[in-house]
């Protein structure tokens, strides 16, 4: 049996607000609200065994992260592949900013995002394709610890669909807030075959109740 904790990063500006943007592959620092978010998570998962920390080497995942790792001891192994959708031309713009330029794409893209990718960016299946064989080598490294993967809101419920047997159409029926935290058991019965997986949770956030 093998452990995995997924936990979205902390907040950033434009996570939150009246009308949020696409940040993607844009570098954002965590806000001061992310911070806090990121010791609340670490704090929770510091009576966990974790034996390995994996992160996007995006700097508002490791940051998150190394909050996490500090608890354990351990150091993150940063990865590029785990880094949330490239929104393209779309990064750091709003929904409205966006359909006042691109409206056709705009509906095609919310009717298909798993297709669909905004002008020099990602669709969701281009993320899979980026992200799949990380993931592999991931649980295969790990097989019958225990670790934790922190990464991006779109991304993880990419892989969760995956987990579940869902269809990638199916992503937006997810909901994972900042520093959430969804755990998988991964079963392998056969050498080379995909592992087996039951989802115990999906965006546990008890931890940030007094935030």
């Amino acid at each position: 049996m093998t452990t995995v904790f997924l936990i979205r990063h902390g907040e950033v500006e434009g996570n939150s607000g009246p009308e949020p943007r696409f940040v993607g592959w844009s570098d954002k620092a965590l806000t001061p609200v992310g911070e806090a978010q990121a010791q609340a998570v670490a704090k929770r998962l510091g009576s966990e065994r974790i034996e390995a920390i994996y992160s996007s080497d995006l700097q508002r995942a490791q940051h998150t992260a190394e909050r996490i790792a500090g608890e354990h001891g351990l150091n993150v192994q940063p990865d590029a592949a785990l880094r949330e959708a490239n929104y393209g031309a779309w990064e750091g713009l709003s929904e409205t900013e966006i359909t006042a330029t691109w409206p056709d794409l705009w509906q095609q893209r919310m009717a298909n995002a798993v297709l669909v990718a905004p002008p020099q960016g990602e669709s969701y299946a281009d993320v899979w394709t980026r992200w799949q064989p990380a993931w592999q080598a991931i649980v295969e490294r790990h097989r019958g610890g225990s670790i934790a993967i922190v990464a991006h809101n779109g991304a993880l419920r990419i892989l969760l669909c995956h987990l579940l047997g869902m269809p990638f159409e199916s992503f937006r029926r997810i909901y994972i807030g900042n520093a959430g935290i969804s755990r998988v058991e991964l079963t392998f019965k056969e050498p080379d075959a995909e592992p087996r997986a039951v989802v115990q949770y999906i965006n546990e956030t008890c931890h940030l109740k007094n935030i």
